[in-house]
Order: structure tokens, then C-alpha cells, then sequence
């Protein structure tokens, strides 16, 4: 069950990234340059979040990994 939700989110977010970017560049190319620049950040932090949680998740992970691996011997 926890992997359908997660499934749905990371597809909500993709969907939604997409369609800030479509509006970033409709508004802007249309005159709306406030509207654009707005739309752009809320994108870029979303970008960011996600970076910034892949890879402590990754660091997280090789922690673990490495933990594990030192006290089996």
C-alpha cells in the first residue's frame, strides 16, 4: 500500500513540475513576466527539495550500508 502511495505522489510532482514550467514560459512569453518568474521559482524550489532530500537519502543509505558491512567482520 505504501508503495502505491508513493507511486502517486512522485507522479502528482512530476505532473505538477511539468505544468509550472509550461506556465513559466506560456507567461512570459505572453508579457507576464511577474507571473513567469513566480511560477519559475515555486519550480526550482520543488527542484531543490528534491535534490537536496535524494541525496541525504543516498547518504543515509551508504551510512547504513557501510555501518552494516563493518560489523559483520
Amino acid at each position: 500500500m505504501k508503495g502505491k502511495r508513493k507511486g502517486k505522489g512522485q507522479i502528482i510532482i512530476i505532473v505538477m513540475m511539468i505544468l509550472l514550467m509550461v506556465a513559466s514560459f506560456v507567461s512570459m512569453f505572453q508579457g507576464y513576466y511577474v507571473a513567469a518568474f513566480v511560477f519559475f521559482g515555486i519550480l526550482l524550489a520543488i527542484m531543490s527539495f528534491i535534490g537536496n532530500r535524494a541525496a541525504t537519502d543516498n547518504k543515509v543509505y551508504l551510512y547504513t550500508k557501510n555501518y552494516k558491512n563493518n560489523k559483520r567482520l
